[in-house]
């Protein structure tokens, strides 16, 4: 499977690189083109520590417009899910307090787990509010959706990071079931 990894100014881009079974290519958000992502077969969108989308959007049209026309195979993490859910319609609020540290969630589709429950890490002040017409939640906790699912297109938006304490949290498992399911 070629992947490619695109970086949105993530901290966490090691413990994700670590987290990718075999090779991936990585390129960073602002040298993005669109014609970049053809020969691969999954596109990652990683976090954000210096981006809030509601305030920077204008940065991230390419990235922006690829997740809308592209159809291929698309992971977002954290801010690459919240990318995902303004592409297409969602709307973003920000949350009351930063949800950040280890958070239990729901897992509502069973194919993404053999367990209704996953312990996983948050780091991130903005939640779905509205999800976009096209998605369904795979998984929610009580800040709001968690895992969404395009209905018809492989693509799939986690708010949590699976590559931060993958030994002693669940994000990563959930996140694996999902990469090789594309």
């Amino acid at each position: 499977m070629r992947i490619l990894l695109i970086d949105n100014g993530t901290t966490l881009l090691e413990k994700l690189k670590k987290l990718i079974p075999g090779e991936e290519s990585v390129i960073k958000a602002e040298r993005f083109q669109s014609s970049q992502a053809e020969q691969f077969d999954v596109v990652i969108l990683s976090g954000s520590s210096v981006y809030s989308l509601n305030e920077n959007e204008n940065n991230f049209t390419e990235e922006l417009k690829f997740i809308r026309e592209s159809g291929k195979s698309i992971i977002g993490i954290c801010f690459g899910c919240e990318l995902i859910a303004k592409t297409f319609g969602g709307t973003l609020g920000k949350l009351e307090n930063k949800e950040k540290g280890e958070r239990e969630i729901e897992i509502l589709n069973p194919s993404l787990s053999n367990k209704q429950k996953a312990r996983v890490y948050e780091s991130h002040e903005l939640v779905i509010t509205k999800l976009p017409d096209d998605f369904e939640i795979q998984a929610e906790s009580a800040a709001g959706p968690e895992i969404i699912k395009h209905k018809t297109l492989p693509i799939y938006g986690l708010q949590f990071h699976p590559e931060n304490f993958v030994d002693q949290l669940e994000g990563d498992e959930v996140f694996l079931k999902i990469l090789n399911s594309l």
